[in-house]
């Protein structure tokens, strides 16, 4: 398979972490697959500012929609990856994540507080009247993240090395259910564990209402139906391998909806700018309606029980 690497993704260094990172997995039996060297024994080639890179195949096949079963399965091969991932120490430079919405700061940080709230007062002031609940419940969790989830607390919280993306579009499954591919690593640093736990927690255990189709934006970020034996056998099965602390339980609603809010502003990039606002405000609401419902239940039942 040859792969073309993103724009954001495609410096010298960060190919040499995502490289050594493969192999590093590969060797602690992850099931994921390295770049193919070429006649002069490096692993990607660059033409002009593009950078190329060739891969086996593995066998296994994408799927649409979970059950139990690949969830639970999903979710113990999360738990391993970070297992192997922890002394994995190789750092990758700041990144710019909203640079194609005109925002060059770069951080450590994903999902910063702080440059997702200036994101969406650029969306505030374009939107005139249009999508006010929306809105306005954006301007809530955002208020929340910047009080309860500041990067002192984000820095605090059990560090390793994340996926970065962990999401359906990212894995392939064995006919038994089990995982046997993981891929794209083009977001992995060290950072906290819920943000990975976060993403499998909607993008894996999310009910999605279509099929996923993984060249559509519309369709990878559609707004899943969470649900609470969904939720549970996600977490649950994390548990099984690696507990989770106090202040991680905390955080999680916190992780799922930074990633939610900064999934919803960055895929505007990908979309018409007529479709812009529609795309940021139009599904925003029901799974941040649902953390506020339902994570209390959720946490109670798997720590206590």
């Amino acid at each position: 398979m040859l792969r073309t690497r993103g724009s954001r993704t495609a410096s010298d260094e960060l190919i040499v972490f995502d490289h050594g990172l493969r192999a590093h997995l590969v060797g602690r039996g992850i099931p994921t697959a390295e770049p193919v060297p070429n006649r002069a024994g490096t692993t990607f080639v660059r033409i002009g500012e593009t950078a190329l890179e060739v891969y086996r195949l593995l066998p296994g096949r994408s799927i649409g929609k979970a059950g139990v079963r690949e969830i639970a399965a999903a979710a113990r091969l999360l738990a391993q990856f970070h297992r192997a991932g922890e002394d994995y120490r190789a750092e990758v430079p700041p990144v710019a994540q909203y640079r194609t919405l005109g925002i060059d700061t770069a951080t450590t940080r994903m999902e910063s507080p702080e440059l997702l709230g200036q994101v969406y007062a650029r969306l505030d002031r374009s939107a005139g009247h249009r999508f006010p609940c929306a809105r306005a419940v954006a301007r809530r969790w955002l208020d929340r993240l910047r009080e309860e989830f500041s990067d002192a607390v984000y820095q605090a919280l059990p560090q390793t090395l994340t996926h970065g993306d962990f999401t359906l579009a990212n894995l392939l499954f064995a006919p038994d259910g089990s995982v046997c591919g993981v891929f794209d690593f083009d977001w992995s640093r060290r950072g906290p564990r819920v943000r990975d736990i976060a993403d499998g927690l909607f993008f894996v255990a999310g009910r999605r209402r279509t099929p996923l189709q993984a060249g559509s934006i519309w369709s990878l970020t559609e707004a899943v139906e969470l649900r609470p034996e969904r939720c549970a056998a996600w977490l649950g099965s994390y548990i099984a391998v690696n507990p989770l602390t106090p202040a991680e339980w905390d955080a999680i609603p916190l992780a799922l909806a930074a990633r939610w809010l900064s999934v919803r502003v960055e895929g505007t990039a990908k979309v018409p700018p007529e479709d812009r606002l529609r795309f940021a405000f139009g599904n925003l609401i029901p799974p941040l309606r649902w953390l506020d419902a339902h994570w209390g239940e959720i946490r109670n039942r798997l720590v206590s029980g």
